[in-house]
């Protein structure tokens, strides 16, 4: 169940020699952003002098406020003539952070998600209806082209009319959904006061939100499906960043692709293996926008190298934000924990 198992399953030593070269090539390209040029100048520091993988250290960090102070193509690395494609993020006020695409962007982006597909079993074979936003988020387009690219009969059904997404689901036998964990529960909900069993699901996709473990259990017994957490930020193409494999037990980030760090949100200190703190990637095949050192503001963690699947280092789910962080006599509580 590969899609590139070449890349999927690079040999640590092998894997990190790509990383430093696709770096150091992502570092000279982000000197064509007015952005990096003065942050590198600031910092003294040029892409000649990052020599080690180690050395990504020396960099600054990007973080949400500075997309949103280059609105709207501040970032672009490139003309806009050669911009396909424009998406903005959810869940901002004021004006969105816009992130732009390239012709080389979509088909690295669709691969990404084919890997993802194909990691939990998906084929050709199956029929996929993805349930979500089709408008300037990433997360509708993003699925479909990688379905399409699968092979998979694509059901661009978008969101709501409950009713009538529970009819297609049954009329025309699909076997794979994608959205939303709340909206996937709500479905549940209309389907069940309906009458309707969905018997031809197998397989649902579901992020874009934190969700628990116990959400999983009762998705999976709703629905009769299999449930996957799908990770993913419009600023690192969309979803398709992270993604969980038939174990279920952590996300797997395709490295080859993404530089990732975890660090402590207060200090930027780079913590290790085992140690929670905040998601940092640095995007090493993006064209239009390329960016250094990005803080996610999700809290995760670096889990061990090995998987039975075959492939590399995974992320803990996603606990938290490091925004809406509480401490209650010294401990450290998410709303994800509460949710549990």
């Amino acid at each position: 169940m590969f899609w590139d198992e070449k890349y999927e399953t690079l040999p640590k030593r092998d894997l990190e020699r790509l990383q430093l070269k696709r770096l150091k090539k992502t570092l000279v390209h982000v000197q064509n952003v007015e952005f990096y040029r003065q942050k590198f100048g600031e910092a003294g520091i040029g892409p000649g002098d990052i020599k080690t993988l180690d050395d990504i250290r020396k960099l600054p960090f990007t973080r949400k406020q500075d997309l949103r102070n280059g609105y709207p193509f501040g970032f672009f690395a490139v003309p806009i003539d050669r911009v396909i494609r424009i998406h903005t993020t959810s869940g901002t006020t004021g004006k969105p952070t816009v992130v732009g695409y390239t012709k080389k962007d979509i088909r690295t982006w669709a691969n990404l998600i084919a890997r993802n597909m194909t990691m939990v079993g998906l084929s050709d074979r199956d029929i996929f209806q993805n349930m979500v936003n089709y408008g300037m988020f990433t997360g509708g387009l993003g699925f479909h082209y990688g379905a399409e690219l699968v092979g998979m009969t694509v059901v661009p059904s978008a969101t709501g009319n409950t009713r009538r997404q529970v009819e297609m689901i049954q009329d025309f036998g699909v076997t794979v959904i994608h959205c939303t964990p709340s909206y996937a529960l709500h479905l549940a909900e209309v389907a069940e006061e309906m009458g309707a069993h969905l018997d031809s699901l197998k397989t649902g996709l579901f992020g874009a939100e934190p969700w628990s473990e116990s959400m999983r259990r009762e998705l999976e017994s709703r629905l009769g499906l299999t449930a996957y957490d799908s990770y993913g930020l419009s600023e690192l193409f969309g979803p398709g960043v992270a993604f969980e494999c038939g174990e279920r037990d952590g996300l797997h980030i395709w490295h080859d692709c993404y530089l990732v760090e975890v660090v402590d949100p207060a200090t930027g200190e780079v913590l290790g293996e085992g140690e929670r703190g905040e998601l940092v990637v640095t995007p090493l095949a993006k064209e239009a926008m390329p960016l250094v050192r990005y803080r996610t503001g999700d809290i995760t963690m670096l889990k061990g190298d090995s998987c039975p699947c075959g492939r590399g280092q995974k992320i803990a789910r996603i606990m938290g934000r490091s925004d809406d962080m509480l401490v209650i006599r010294g401990i450290n509580v998410f709303p994800s924990q509460i949710e549990h």
